[in-house]
């Protein structure tokens, strides 16, 4: 599925303006003109959620009661119209009516996406970390999300019991009975998708001639079911995929700080392109990529190498205060605007 166009009414510093698109697409302007703003739009249209670490209602214009995106869209051969409404909760609608079926609509639209402002996998919250590979994993197997609701309601049920004076232990024990089973399922699959991030990570940084070599590293308990009765003496929950924890890792060292924002961007990007090829593979298409402030702190050779990694079936876009480097995209420029009514 590729955007056409897009229509952004009260949402930030844009007041209603429309912009068209092509496969590969360069946004320039100044700082502050509101480039990141439509990636972000974009992304809040077919995520339904921000990047950035805020809720969509802080994305409104100051003194407007609502902001709206709406895109037009192509999927083989037909078009659609989203449209995605914030006034005091979230509406998303197509030219049928409101999507009411949130999980297929996600499915439907992956998004891959490169921002300054957003935790990735090198985020010091490990359950940023694994909202990262969660992404991957649900786009491999539908049901991973639900999953995931599943053992936060069974940790939360776990959790109140543990704080009782009197523990049931008949009832303890029958949560944990599917607390391991859904964790292992759980962990498992995030196991998978890092592995075949990996493999795509390991054929990048050959091509790249790069020594660093990231990987990704899961570590997890959930197959250490002698935890559970660990959990009964300290009256807590500590047990599984809950738990599962993310690193960096190169030539068997765990690296939790990069020695250059180079190199931390590389991984980055490097993760996201691995994890671009692994939903292609696994017959994703149409997929969107954003890469806000792509080349900043990154030299023209590996610049054009990371960017070659994205061109696929993917469409992509792409923010800079100035195109020095891809002429051969569409170019769209936007203007300094008067951020009186911004946030």
């Amino acid at each position: 599925m590729y955007t056409r166009r897009v229509r952004l009414v009260n949402f930030r510093n844009h007041s209603d303006s429309v912009y068209d698109f092509k496969k590969y697409n360069y946004i320039q302007g100044d700082n502050g003109s509101g480039k990141t703003s439509v990636l972000e739009a974009l992304y809040v249209l077919f995520n339904l959620k921000s990047f950035r670490p805020q809720p969509v209602n802080r994305a409104i214009s100051f003194h407007m009661p609502f902001c709206e995106i709406s895109a037009k869209c192509e999927d083989d051969g037909y078009e659609k119209t989203f449209r995605y409404r914030y006034d005091t909760k979230a509406d998303l609608r197509d030219e049928n009516g409101k999507i009411s079926n949130k999980t297929a609509y996600l499915l439907q639209h992956p998004v891959i996406c490169y921002s300054p402002e957003y935790r990735q996998i090198v985020s010091d919250d490990q359950e940023d970390r694994r909202r990262f590979i969660d992404r991957t994993a649900f786009q491999l197997d539908i049901s991973h999300f639900d999953r995931l609701t599943e053992l936060k309601h069974l940790n939360s049920m776990k959790y109140v019991e543990l704080k009782k004076e009197h523990l049931d232990r008949v009832y303890i024990d029958a949560l944990n009975e599917k607390i391991v089973s859904v964790s292992k399922k759980i962990t498992q699959a995030r196991q998978g998708a890092v592995e075949k991030i990996n493999n795509h990570l390991r054929g990048f940084y050959s091509l790249l001639k790069d020594n660093d070599g990231f990987m990704l590293d899961i570590r997890t308990n959930s197959f250490r079911t002698e935890i559970l009765s660990k959990e009964l003496e300290d009256r807590r929950v500590v047990y599984g995929a809950s738990r599962d924890k993310l690193y960096c890792l190169s030539e068997g060292r765990i690296y939790d700080r990069f020695s250059s924002f180079g190199q931390k961007k590389t991984f980055v990007l490097l993760t996201l392109a691995a994890g671009l090829k692994v939903l292609e593979e696994n017959g994703r298409n149409g997929i969107i990529t954003f890469l806000d402030d792509f080349e900043a702190g990154l030299d023209e050779n590996r610049i054009r190498k990371v960017f070659e990694m994205f061109s696929s079936s993917s469409q992509i876009f792409v923010t800079g205060v100035k195109n020095h480097y891809f002429s051969d995209l569409h170019s769209i420029r936007i203007q300094v605007k008067n951020d009186e009514h911004s946030q």
